[in-house]
């Protein structure tokens, strides 16, 4: 199967692509590339990371890092409070909700970027959401990413074993 052309949206934005690439290339074990956007997806620790690339203006890029804190979690006005709170407790990065999901991310020009610049950030963003992740699953509800992940391999396992017994 063919996969999609990139489409980037300026120069830069292609450049700050292709280097986060190579540095991801040469810096981390395990990545993934998303085909139709300027994203890419590796495990850090224990959660599961975004890096975007967006354009900005005519001569820069951002890069966003994201991470999958909780999923499956009810919005409530207690959880809105702490994540304020939280907020204000973090010196790089914000808590986000859409849906039942909480997100963590850090977002940096990217058109002078350096691969300790990049990695620092990965690390900020998985430590953070590590931590609070866990904790606002417990209090809260919802699953971590990992739990996610682990509980989606071993519906896929099951299904697997299911159909081969068939």
């Amino acid at each position: 199967m063919a996969r999609a052309p990139k489409e980037f949206h300026s120069q830069c934005q292609e450049e700050v692509y292709r280097q986060v690439k190579a540095y991801l290339d040469e810096l981390v074990d395990e990545h993934s590339d998303d085909a139709d956007h300027c994203d890419f997806y590796l495990k850090y620790g224990s959660t599961v990371l975004e890096i975007s690339i967006d354009a900005y203006e005519e001569d820069d890029a951002v890069i966003e890092i994201l991470a999958f804190c909780v999923q499956g979690v009810e919005p409530t006005f207690e959880l809105m409070q702490e994540l304020l709170r939280l907020n204000s407790d973090v010196r790089l990065g914000a808590f986000s909700m859409v849906d039942n999901d909480i997100f963590f991310s850090h977002s940096f020009l990217g058109r002078r970027l350096r691969p300790e610049q990049l990695i620092a950030s990965l690390g900020i963003v998985a430590s953070v959401s590590d931590l609070s992740g866990e904790k606002l699953a417990a209090k809260y509800g919802g699953e971590t990413a990992l739990e996610r992940l682990r509980s989606n391999a071993k519906q896929q396992r099951t299904v697997a074993v299911h159909a081969q017994n068939n």
